[in-house]
């Protein structure tokens, strides 16, 4: 899951719809992705880190390593 990634379409008031317009993908498929059924791919994550002003890594990567932290998988 991606906490951050939810996060910060809350505060900017960003749908799924919208997101997955930018990334040219539909809406099912991002809502996979968000949920960790999927995988971002590394050029979605440059487009989303670049959509919302943030680093690959402050989006994506910080959660994935609280998870595994925590023994949650992803």
């Amino acid at each position: 899951m991606y906490s951050k990634l939810k996060g910060l379409m809350v505060e900017k008031r960003i749908t799924q719809q919208k997101l997955a317009e930018v990334l040219k993908i539909t809406g099912s498929a991002l809502n996979y992705k968000i949920n960790g059924k999927s995988d971002f791919s590394v050029t979605e994550a440059k487009l989303v880190s670049s959509f919302f002003g943030k680093t690959i890594e402050e989006i994506f990567v910080i959660d994935e390593v609280n998870n595994m932290k925590t023994g949650r998988s992803a």
